[in-house]
Formats: C-alpha cells, structure tokens, sequence
C-alpha cells in the first residue's frame, strides 16, 4: 500500500459561478508545487475536464479526476470521478439514478454544517436523510479553532459509519494546501483511489486558518455571492425592459 496525497475539492477560472482569476492549469501547475498525487477539478455544475488536462496533468505526475460541485435541490454536492451526467443531476432521486448508473464515481457532502456565507447551500440534515448517497463526508478547510461545525461533521461520519475526507475548496489559488488528504492505495489509478476513500483509507492533514484569512475568505464569498445576485438583478431589470 501507498501514501498518495490527495485533493478532492478546488475550483478555477472555468468555474461558471465564480469570479476566480487562476486557469485550471495554475491549479494543475500549483498541484505540482505542494506534491500532490491526484487532483480533481470540481467547478459548480460544470464537469470542466478534458483530456487536454488530464495530459498536462499526468506530465506533471498528477493523475487527474473529472469532478463538480453540483446543485441538488439547492444544495451543494460533490461528485468525484464525475460523468458528463452529473450535469443533469438535479434532485436527490437523480443522484441516487447517476450513483446507480456510475459506482465508480465519488460523492462527498461538502461543508455540510459550515455556517454562513455557505450555509443556504449546506447539505445540513440532508446528509442523515441521504446518507446512503455518500461516500464521504468534507472536513472543510475553510475554519477556525473557534469553528466546531467540522466536529459537528466528524460526529455525524461516525455516527453514520461514512469516512471523512479533507479538502481545501480553494478559492484562492495559495491555500490549495491548507487542507488535503492522504490516501492509502495499491496504486495509482483511478479505481484504487476512489476505492480507498469508499474505504475509508484516509488519513486527513489539516491546519485551522487565522482570523485574517478567514475574514478575507468570508468578504470574498459575500462579495462573489451578493455580487452574483447583483449582476442577475441588473440583467434581468434589463431584460425586463427590452420586453
């Protein structure tokens, strides 16, 4: 078995959702960096891998897994190993179809109990009432030693006998490594990564942010979230008129 440093969760420029300045290959170039081993791309409702990456990534010692971060019933979910299908996953009966459909794929509950800016897209008790949908459960990176709803998670993955995984949900290209994990597998590849995780063969490697950089997190959430709300209502006023 294998140590293989693991990172599960970030997302880039390509990201539909978010106003974020860094390609998908300075993700892939900082990867590199900090030494991890496999990387996924996990854009809000956009599987944004192509095999172009997957090459530029595999160059670089990467293995390089499809991923997205999709809205279910208004709840975020993480889908690992993702299909094109989880595109049109949009109801938890659909993601009990594609997770049916595609065993392969991984889905995590990100930030499940994470309190606001994020909270109206937790999965909150979603993730009892679904538990047989997921494979892990997110310990966020995005925290503070005052924080507990991480704890709150670690409860809730032993209670429901479902492994935690650490990721670093980065928004910000430099704190890819605040949070990773590290994976025990026999090789890797796509099946015995994603089937050490199903396992629970993770050892989580993690560090509580300061008060600085967790309020210029929480500004930059609030600033890209009401930003985005801005923007639609501009559009739409506009729309509106033109009608």
């Amino acid at each position: 078995m294998n140590n293989y440093k693991v990172q599960l969760h970030c997302h880039s420029g390509s990201d539909p959702e978010d106003c974020l300045f860094h390609s998908d290959k300075d993700v892939i170039d900082r990867a590199a960096l900090h030494g991890y081993d496999v990387l996924a791309l996990t854009c809000h409702n956009t599987v944004v891998h192509t095999k172009e990456l997957e090459h530029y990534a595999k160059r670089k010692g990467i293995l390089l897994l499809p991923g997205i971060e999709k809205t279910v019933e208004k709840k975020h979910v993480l889908i690992v190993n993702a299909a094109k299908e989880a595109e049109f996953v949009h109801t938890f009966t659909d993601l009990e179809n594609y997770k049916k459909n595609h065993p392969q794929s991984l889905i995590i509950a990100p930030h499940p109990y994470h309190p606001l800016p994020i909270k109206l897209v937790s999965l909150g008790n979603y993730v009892e009432q679904y538990a047989h949908l997921f494979d892990a459960i997110e310990w966020s990176s995005f925290y503070s030693t005052y924080g507990k709803f991480n704890k709150k998670a670690q409860k809730k993955a032993e209670k429901l006998n479902i492994p935690m995984i650490g990721t670093a949900d980065n928004h910000v290209l430099r704190y890819l490594n605040h949070t990773f994990s590290l994976v025990r597998a026999p090789q890797k590849t796509t099946h015995d990564i994603v089937q050490a995780v199903k396992k629970g063969h993770i050892e989580i490697q993690t560090k509580p942010m300061n008060l600085f950089m967790l309020g210029g997190m929480t500004a930059r959430l609030l600033t890209l979230e009401y930003g985005r709300k801005a923007f639609r209502h501009i559009i739409n006023r506009f729309r509106r008129s033109r009608s």
